[in-house]
C-alpha cells in the first residue's frame, strides 16, 4: 500500500518538557490508522507538527516520499493535510456554503466585474455531499447546526481543498450513537476513495470497529504499531500505560445503609415528567439513557440549578426545599459537571486554588488566607488522588485531561458531600486515567459517600454501579440491578423495545 506520510525521529521540547522523543509514524493511502495513548502522551503535539502548528526541533516529515517543512497550518492545508478537531472552527453566522469555500471562493467575470460564483460553488458542494452521502441545506447558518453536522461541514470543507490526508481528533466525543454511526460511514467512504486518515480516540471499541492499524505512544515515545486484527484491548492498554491492567472497574463491596434521598412525582415543564426514584447510603447508582433522555437535566434540577415545577425531594426521610445550589450544598449535594473546563474548574488558576476554592473559610484566618492550611489541604488531595503535577501551584490548564478531571473530583470531595453527582466522570480521559477515577469512586463509596453517576458508557455503569435507572424522554423508563444489568437490556429499555 502506498505510503503518503512518514514522520521520522521527531523531537519536540517545550520549556522543561520533552513532549516528543524520537517519534515515528507512517500513514498509507486508503487506510484508517488510529493513534492512541494516555492524556499527555503527545498525540496532539504530534498532529500539530504534522499540520504546521508547531515545528519540530529535529526529525523529518516526508509527504509522498519527499521532505517537507510546514511554516504554518495554511501551508499544510495547501499540501493536502487537513485536521478536524473535536471543537469545530466554523463561522457561526455564515452559511454552510460560505464556510466550505471560505478563503478559496470561486469567482467569475460579469462584464468588467469579478464576482463570487455562487452557482459554481453550490454545484461543487453538492458533488462533495454526494461523495459523502449526506444531505444538508447549503443556505443554513452554521449556528443552527448540531455538532455532527458541523463536523460534516468541516470534512466537506477539507474535501473542497482536495485534501488527501485527514486527521480526526476525538471526533465522536460530543456525538450521539446514531451520529457516530453516520460519521463512521463517511470515514469508511473516504478511505475507500483512497484518502489516508489518522484517527485519534480514547475509545478503544471505536478503534477495533473502524481502524486498520493502531499506533500507541507513551510519554512522548513511540511504543508500537499493530494491525487491528492481530491485537486486542488488553495488549493496547498494556502498551499505553506500561503495565497490564486486570481490573478496569474496581467496584468494592460496600455495606448499603438506609435511604438517603427519595424523589416523588418530580416534574419540570417540557423537560422532566413524573420522576420517581430513591438512592440508599453508600450506593453508586447509575443513570443511563440516550442523548437528550434528561439525565443531566435531572441532576441540575436536584441541585437547584433549574427550577422544579412540582414534586417532592426527601433527604433521610425529611422533605427538603432546594431553591438554588447553595441550598443543595447545605443539604450535602455536590455536582461535578461533564464540562470541567466550563463549569468544573478555573483552568487559568493553580491546582491548589481550584481544590480549595469551595471552602476558603476553612483555609482562612479572618479575611486572610492561611497559606499553610491551603497548601496542606491541597497537598492531601494531590497525594490521595495521585494528581500528576510538579507542584500545587502548577496551572491547571497545563495538566492532562485525566488529571484535570481528578482535580475537579477532588475539589468536590474536599467538601465531604453526602450525595456526589458525577456527570460523565471519565469523558475525554484515557483508559489508564479512567481506571484510576473508577478506583477513586469506589474508594469514596467505601468511605461512606453516596454517588449519583451519569454516563454514556454502558460498560462503565455496569461495572461500577449497584443499580441503574434508565431514562427516556425525560422520565424513568426502567431500573436494573447490578446482577441483571447488560448492555442489551439497558438499550432495550432506553429505546423502548420489547
Amino acid at each position: 500500500m502506498e505510503e503518503v506520510l512518514r514522520l521520522k525521529n521527531i523531537v519536540k521540547t517545550f520549556p522543561g518538557v520533552l513532549a516528543l522523543d524520537d517519534m515515528n509514524f507512517d500513514l498509507r493511502k486508503g487506510e484508517i490508522h488510529a493513534i492512541c495513548g494516555e492524556n499527555g502522551a503527545g498525540k496532539s503535539t504530534l498532529m500539530k507538527i504534522v499540520t504546521g502548528v508547531y515545528k519540530q526541533d529535529s526529525g523529518e516529515i516526508l509527504l509522498g516520499g519527499e521532505p517537507v517543512v510546514f511554516e504554518d497550518p495554511n501551508e499544510a492545508f495547501a499540501k493536502g493535510v487537513a485536521i478536524i478537531y473535536q471543537e469545530t472552527s466554523l463561522f457561526e453566522e455564515m452559511t454552510i456554503l460560505e464556510n466550505i469555500f471560505l478563503g478559496h471562493e470561486y469567482v467569475k467575470k460579469v462584464g468588467p466585474l469579478t464576482v463570487i460564483d455562487y452557482a459554481g460553488m453550490r454545484k461543487e458542494a453538492l458533488e462533495i455531499f454526494k461523495v459523502m452521502d449526506i444531505d444538508l441545506d447549503l443556505d443554513e447558518r452554521a449556528k443552527n447546526l448540531g455538532m455532527a453536522s458541523k463536523q460534516m461541514v468541516e470534512i466537506a470543507k477539507a474535501l473542497s481543498h482536495h485534501s488527501k490526508i485527514f486527521i480526526l481528533d476525538e471526533p465522536t466525543a460530543s456525538l450521539t450513537q446514531r451520529e457516530v454511526e453516520a460519521l463512521f460511514n463517511i470515514v469508511r467512504s473516504l478511505r475507500d476513495q483512497g484518502v489516508a486518515i489518522a484517527y485519534i480516540s480514547h475509545r478503544l471499541e471505536e478503534i477495533f470497529e473502524l481502524c486498520d492499524r493502531v499506533t500507541v505512544i507513551r510519554d512522548g515515545k513511540y511504543i508500537s504499531t499493530k494491525d487491528v486484527t492481530t491485537t486486542n484491548k488488553d495488549e493496547l492498554v498494556a502498551d499505553m500505560v506500561g503495565r497490564s491492567m486486570d481490573n478496569y472497574y474496581p467496584k468494592a463491596d460496600v455495606e448499603i445503609g438506609g435511604e438517603l434521598i427519595r424523589v416523588e412525582r418530580l416534574n419540570q415543564e417540557g423537560v422532566l415528567s413524573d420522576i420517581n426514584f430513591h438512592i440508599n447510603k453508600g450506593e453508586i447508582v447509575g443513570f443511563a439513557g440516550l442523548a437528550g433522555a434528561g439525565r443531566t437535566e435531572l441532576a441540575l434540577a436536584l441541585c437547584g440549578f433549574t427550577k422544579i415545577a412540582s414534586g417532592d425531594i426527601y433527604i433521610e426521610g425529611r422533605k427538603a426545599r432546594i431553591r438554588n445550589y447553595r441550598d443543595a450544598m447545605n443539604a450535602g449535594f455536590v455536582y461535578v459537571s461533564e464540562d470541567r473546563g466550563k463549569f468544573g474548574l478555573v483552568i487559568e488558576m493553580s491546582v491548589k486554588e481550584n481544590i480549595t476554592m469551595p471552602q476558603l473559610r476553612n483555609v482562612s484566618r479572618g479575611v486572610f488566607l492561611d497559606n499553610e492550611k491551603e497548601l496542606a489541604l491541597a497537598g492531601r488531595f494531590i497525594e490521595e488522588f495521585d494528581i500528576r503535577c510538579p507542584e500545587p501551584d502548577f496551572l491547571t490548564e497545563n495538566l492532562s485531561g485525566g488529571n484535570q478531571q481528578k482535580v475537579s473530583v477532588s475539589k468536590a470531595i474536599a467538601i465531604a458531600p453526602k450525595l456526589l453527582f458525577l456527570d460523565e466522570p471519565t469523558r475525554g480521559v484515557d483508559v489508564g486515567s479512567k481506571a484510576e477515577i473508577h478506583g477513586i469512586v469506589s474508594a469514596l463509596a467505601q468511605r461512606g459517600a453516596t454517588i449519583f453517576m451519569i454516563s454514556s458508557e454502558m460498560p462503565e455503569l455496569i461495572g461500577m454501579c449497584d443499580r441503574i435507572y434508565i431514562m427516556k424522554n425525560g422520565t424513568i423508563a426502567g431500573e436494573v440491578s447490578r446482577a441483571e444489568a447488560t448492555q442489551e437490556k439497558i438499550l432495550k429499555v432506553a429505546l423502548h423495545m420489547d
